[in-house]
Protein backbone atom coordinates (compact mmCIF):
# COMPACT_ATOMS: atom_id res chain seq x y z
CA UNK A 1 0.00 0.00 0.00
CA UNK A 2 1.52 3.34 -1.05
CA UNK A 3 1.10 6.35 1.20
CA UNK A 4 -1.09 9.18 -0.01
CA UNK A 5 0.83 12.19 -1.30
CA UNK A 6 0.94 15.17 1.01
CA UNK A 7 -1.41 18.02 0.31
CA UNK A 8 -1.57 21.70 1.17
CA UNK A 9 1.17 23.17 3.30
CA UNK A 10 2.88 19.80 3.81
CA UNK A 11 3.07 19.31 0.03
CA UNK A 12 4.62 22.76 -0.36
CA UNK A 13 7.21 21.96 2.32
CA UNK A 14 7.97 18.59 0.73
CA UNK A 15 8.38 20.11 -2.73
CA UNK A 16 10.65 22.88 -1.41
CA UNK A 17 12.78 20.29 0.42
CA UNK A 18 13.23 18.30 -2.81
CA UNK A 19 14.25 21.48 -4.62
CA UNK A 20 16.69 22.43 -1.85
CA UNK A 21 18.21 18.93 -1.96
CA UNK A 22 18.69 19.22 -5.72
CA UNK A 23 20.19 22.66 -5.24
CA UNK A 24 22.58 21.39 -2.56
CA UNK A 25 23.75 18.58 -4.84
CA UNK A 26 24.24 21.01 -7.70
CA UNK A 27 21.77 19.20 -9.94
CA UNK A 28 20.70 21.06 -13.05
CA UNK A 29 17.06 20.09 -12.46
CA UNK A 30 16.85 22.73 -9.73
CA UNK A 31 16.45 25.35 -12.45
CA UNK A 32 14.03 24.50 -15.24
CA UNK A 33 12.51 26.54 -18.07
CA UNK A 34 9.19 26.38 -16.20
CA UNK A 35 10.85 28.00 -13.18
CA UNK A 36 12.25 30.77 -15.39
CA UNK A 37 8.76 31.37 -16.85
CA UNK A 38 7.19 31.38 -13.38
CA UNK A 39 9.63 34.00 -12.08
CA UNK A 40 9.27 36.08 -15.26
CA UNK A 41 5.46 36.04 -14.89
CA UNK A 42 5.70 37.03 -11.23
CA UNK A 43 8.14 39.84 -11.99
CA UNK A 44 6.02 41.13 -14.89
CA UNK A 45 3.17 42.31 -12.66
CA UNK A 46 3.20 45.13 -10.11
CA UNK A 47 3.64 42.69 -7.23
CA UNK A 48 3.74 38.91 -7.11
CA UNK A 49 0.53 37.27 -5.84
CA UNK A 50 0.63 36.64 -2.12
CA UNK A 51 2.94 39.56 -1.36
CA UNK A 52 0.45 40.47 1.37
CA UNK A 53 0.88 37.14 3.16
CA UNK A 54 4.08 37.82 5.14
CA UNK A 55 2.61 40.99 6.64
CA UNK A 56 -0.72 39.41 7.52
CA UNK A 57 1.04 36.32 8.88
CA UNK A 58 3.28 38.50 11.05
CA UNK A 59 0.37 40.45 12.49
CA UNK A 60 -1.57 37.27 13.28
CA UNK A 61 1.39 35.49 14.87
CA UNK A 62 2.19 38.52 17.05
CA UNK A 63 -1.49 38.76 18.02
CA UNK A 64 -1.42 35.09 19.04
CA UNK A 65 1.82 35.65 20.97
CA UNK A 66 0.21 38.55 22.80
CA UNK A 67 -2.71 36.26 23.64
CA UNK A 68 -0.32 33.69 25.12
CA UNK A 69 1.36 36.45 27.11
CA UNK A 70 -1.98 37.69 28.43
CA UNK A 71 -2.89 34.12 29.30
CA UNK A 72 0.31 33.69 31.32
CA UNK A 73 -0.10 37.13 32.88
CA UNK A 74 -3.57 36.19 34.04
CA UNK A 75 -2.37 32.83 35.37
CA UNK A 76 0.74 34.09 37.15
CA UNK A 77 -0.66 37.33 38.54
CA UNK A 78 -1.93 35.82 41.76
CA UNK A 79 1.08 33.52 42.33
CA UNK A 80 4.19 35.58 41.56
CA UNK A 81 2.98 39.16 41.71
CA UNK A 82 2.45 41.84 39.08
CA UNK A 83 6.11 42.56 38.28
CA UNK A 84 7.07 38.98 37.47
CA UNK A 85 3.79 38.39 35.62
CA UNK A 86 4.39 41.49 33.49
CA UNK A 87 7.95 40.34 32.82
CA UNK A 88 6.53 37.02 31.62
CA UNK A 89 4.20 38.86 29.24
CA UNK A 90 7.14 40.80 27.80
CA UNK A 91 9.31 37.68 27.58
CA UNK A 92 6.62 35.72 25.72
CA UNK A 93 6.07 38.59 23.27
CA UNK A 94 9.83 38.93 22.71
CA UNK A 95 10.19 35.17 22.18
CA UNK A 96 7.32 35.16 19.71
CA UNK A 97 8.84 38.12 17.85
CA UNK A 98 12.23 36.40 17.71
CA UNK A 99 10.80 33.12 16.37
CA UNK A 100 8.66 35.05 13.88
CA UNK A 101 11.65 37.09 12.70
CA UNK A 102 13.81 34.02 12.19
CA UNK A 103 11.03 32.27 10.29
CA UNK A 104 10.33 35.30 8.09
CA UNK A 105 14.00 35.89 7.27
CA UNK A 106 14.46 32.25 6.31
CA UNK A 107 11.25 32.24 4.25
CA UNK A 108 12.17 35.46 2.45
CA UNK A 109 15.56 33.93 1.68
CA UNK A 110 13.74 31.05 -0.03
CA UNK A 111 14.53 28.45 2.64
CA UNK A 112 11.93 25.90 3.64
CA UNK A 113 13.10 25.90 7.27
CA UNK A 114 11.37 29.27 7.65
CA UNK A 115 8.03 27.86 6.51
CA UNK A 116 8.43 24.89 8.87
CA UNK A 117 9.23 27.22 11.79
CA UNK A 118 6.22 29.43 11.03
CA UNK A 119 4.00 26.35 10.75
CA UNK A 120 5.15 25.09 14.14
CA UNK A 121 4.74 28.53 15.66
CA UNK A 122 1.12 28.80 14.51
CA UNK A 123 0.34 25.28 15.74
CA UNK A 124 1.98 26.13 19.06
CA UNK A 125 -0.21 29.21 19.45
CA UNK A 126 -3.33 27.14 18.82
CA UNK A 127 -2.26 24.46 21.31
CA UNK A 128 -1.31 26.92 24.06
CA UNK A 129 -4.55 28.80 23.47
CA UNK A 130 -6.50 25.54 23.77
CA UNK A 131 -4.75 24.73 27.05
CA UNK A 132 -5.64 28.24 28.18
CA UNK A 133 -9.24 27.53 27.27
CA UNK A 134 -9.11 24.48 29.52
CA UNK A 135 -7.60 26.59 32.31
CA UNK A 136 -10.37 29.16 31.74
CA UNK A 137 -13.02 26.47 32.31
CA UNK A 138 -11.33 25.81 35.66
CA UNK A 139 -11.40 29.57 36.40
CA UNK A 140 -7.60 29.80 36.47
CA UNK A 141 -7.26 32.41 33.70
CA UNK A 142 -9.44 35.00 32.01
CA UNK A 143 -10.89 34.13 28.62
CA UNK A 144 -9.30 36.94 26.62
CA UNK A 145 -5.77 35.46 26.46
CA UNK A 146 -6.74 31.99 25.18
CA UNK A 147 -9.23 33.44 22.70
CA UNK A 148 -6.65 35.85 21.26
CA UNK A 149 -4.01 33.08 21.11
CA UNK A 150 -6.36 30.69 19.32
CA UNK A 151 -7.61 33.33 16.88
CA UNK A 152 -4.05 34.49 16.09
CA UNK A 153 -2.84 30.91 15.62
CA UNK A 154 -5.82 29.88 13.50
CA UNK A 155 -5.55 33.03 11.41
CA UNK A 156 -1.85 32.36 10.81
CA UNK A 157 -2.66 28.76 9.90
CA UNK A 158 -5.28 29.91 7.40
CA UNK A 159 -2.88 32.40 5.81
CA UNK A 160 -0.21 29.70 5.52
CA UNK A 161 -2.74 27.44 3.80
CA UNK A 162 -3.83 30.05 1.27
CA UNK A 163 -2.95 29.93 -2.41
CA UNK A 164 -1.37 33.40 -2.18
CA UNK A 165 1.08 32.15 0.45
CA UNK A 166 1.92 29.07 -1.64
CA UNK A 167 2.64 31.23 -4.69
CA UNK A 168 4.73 33.68 -2.69
CA UNK A 169 6.82 30.95 -1.06
CA UNK A 170 7.26 29.25 -4.43
CA UNK A 171 8.39 32.56 -5.90
CA UNK A 172 10.96 33.12 -3.11
CA UNK A 173 12.34 29.58 -3.48
CA UNK A 174 12.48 29.93 -7.27
CA UNK A 175 14.37 33.23 -6.94
CA UNK A 176 16.89 31.54 -4.66
CA UNK A 177 17.37 28.66 -7.10
CA UNK A 178 17.82 30.98 -10.07
CA UNK A 179 20.20 33.27 -8.18
CA UNK A 180 22.28 30.31 -7.08
CA UNK A 181 22.49 28.98 -10.62
CA UNK A 182 23.01 32.28 -12.37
Amino acid sequence: MTPEPASGLNALIEQCRRLEAALAQGLDSSSSPAMHRFVAEMDAGRAPPGTWSPLVLSVLVMTGGLGVGIELLSLLLRFVGPAMAAFTLVAVCAGTALALSIGMVLMMAGRVQGVVLLKRLSIGLIVVGAFGGIAWTQRDVRAVGPVVAILGGLGAWLVMNSSGFYVFVGYRVALRCLARRG
